[in-house]
């Protein structure tokens, strides 16, 4: 349990999160959307629960509200008691403001030691926030306020009241920042395909190579040609069925079928001989039956011990490959891009992947070469088809006058 000294808010990492789970503590903590919550003793009170956001500023917020009500259900005599007899006053347990300041700038953005901006909002933005924090700081320092909770409508109020701004200038001081960079991920090349298909023969064993580390190997092996040929979700490899890789004699097709997990919509999704003749090569999972319908599972632990497990396994294999940012999800946005590459529409990635074409067009319609050439061959089409009425050549714009 966190003392009076380490009370505070802290994130709490959750499951899915890719940045404080394994294979992500390398990466800053601040980027991550895990909910905030608070546990630890004020005034002898015991404060745990959840504070119900992945922001900083409004978590500090709510932190502050609770704290004040703690202090509000004191006992009268506990409140007047001599503070000779009660021993030293607890430490203040409000987040300074210029602390908050300046994690709040540090999220935003920063300027590192070769002066050069790195952040998730662009640099003109950041310096905004930057100057209308810094004011709202010098303020508060001048008028002897350092806690956040310190910070009320009062207090802004009579901030504005300093400032020769407009309405309109205010009004956006107090929004927050629009146009935050979302994380640009970059589809794998094959290379790194091969690189992290190779660590999964790595895997497994231990320290003292402990038996097993074949068993763990078949599995992450097949895992990752799922991944790479199908894209589909971790929950989705690791609870696949059996019966649900099937063959169409009329078309000579290997097919999965699924329910994709967002939409819930039913998809047959194309397979290469050599992923079937891996899956069919798998050991039954341990402790499962004879019969199990399942690849990976063995059908009687929980769906989300078996999802953890396999989180696991992947995240052993990407560490061990080597590969910069490399993840399970990241094979989404890889396929995704490739089939638009080669021509398919935001529609039909939609149907594949099993999201919105909305969605398909935000997050995984990245630009690149081939997208460009596609560009290139539409619109080369549509330049020889377009009837031209006044055919134009250098020795006719040559001929033509000035405009004046």
């Amino acid at each position: 349990m966190k003392t009076e000294r380490d009370f505070g808010a802290f994130r709490r990492p959750l499951r899915i999160c890719r940045f404080c789970g394994p294979g992500g503590r390398e990466i800053r903590s601040d980027r991550c959307n895990c909910p905030f919550h608070v546990d630890g003793l004020h005034n002898g009170q015991r404060l745990r629960e959840s504070l119900k956001t992945a922001s900083r500023q409004l978590a500090d917020r709510r932190l502050a509200e609770l704290i004040r009500k703690l202090d509000a259900q004191l006992a009268p005599e506990q409140r007047t008691a001599n503070p000779a007899e009660s021993g030293p006053a607890p430490p203040t347990t409000t987040p300074m403001l210029a602390d908050a300041v300046d994690r709040v700038l540090k999220i935003h953005g920063e300027i590192g030691p070769d002066d050069k901006y790195r952040g998730l909002s662009e640099r003109g933005t950041w310096k905004k926030y930057r100057c209308a924090l810094g004011l709202l700081a010098s303020f508060c320092r001048e008028t002897g306020i350092k806690g956040v909770g310190d910070l009320t409508s009062d207090v802004l109020e009579d901030y504005r009241g300093t400032r020769t701004i407009g309405k309109v200038t205010w009004k956006v001081e107090l929004k927050a920042p629009r146009n935050l960079k979302p994380d640009e991920v970059v589809p794998y090349t094959i290379p790194e395909e091969s690189q992290i298909l190779a660590a999964s023969d790595q895997i497994g064993g231990g320290t003292y190579n402990r038996g097993g580390a074949h068993h763990v190997q078949l599995r992450a092996g097949a895992m990752i040609m799922l991944l790479r040929h199908t894209a589909l979700r971790v929950s989705a490899v690791c609870t696949l069925r059996m019966d649900a890789v099937t063959w169409d004699a009329e078309t000579n097709t290997r097919r999965v079928f699924l329910y994709t997990q967002k939409t819930g919509d039913p998809v047959f999704l194309p397979i290469p001989e050599s992923l079937k003749l891996v899956l069919d090569a798998l050991p039954l999972a341990r402790h499962a039956a004879q019969d199990c319908p399942y690849y990976f599972w063995n059908g009687q632990t929980s769906r989300r011990a078996v999802v953890g497990i396999a989180e696991r396994t992947l995240s052993a294999v990407f560490k061990k490959a080597g590969v910069k940012n490399a993840y399970a999800h990241r094979h989404r946005h890889t396929l995704a891009t490739r089939l638009l590459e080669q021509g398919a529409t935001f529609e039909q990635v939609a149907d594949i992947l099993g999201n919105s074409p909305e969605v398909v067009r935000k997050h995984y319609g990245k630009w690149s070469k081939g997208q460009q050439a596609n560009i290139d061959r539409l619109m080369m089409a549509h330049f020889q088809a377009a009837g031209v009425t006044n055919p134009v050549t250098r020795q006719s714009h040559e001929k033509m006058g000035a405009v004046n």
